[in-house]
């Protein structure tokens, strides 16, 4: 199924450029976002390393893969449980 792009989409995803912006804060954040949608840690690490994901590639390209598997390794160990919740 292929979908004509509406500008007007609140779904649609856009990527945009920070300037100035920390690009190791940034890849923790899109981490803790697919851990807390439910990605297996080591997908989410396949996911980094695929350039059809353009932000993450991003990271993976610039970084390195030892810094994706660091970044994505402290968001997965940050996972605290309160209450039978994790959060």
């Amino acid at each position: 199924m292929v979908k004509e792009y509406d500008k007007d989409d609140p779904f649609e995803m856009k990527a945009m450029e920070i300037p100035g912006g920390n690009i190791i804060q940034q890849a923790q954040v899109m981490a803790e976002e697919y851990r807390d949608m439910g990605m297996p840690q080591d997908e989410l690490i396949k996911i980094f390393a695929d350039p059809f994901y353009g932000g993450l590639h991003m990271v993976y390209t610039q970084l390195g893969v030892d810094a994706v598997e660091s970044i994505v390794d402290q968001a997965y160990g940050n996972i605290r449980v309160i209450n039978g919740q994790e959060s």
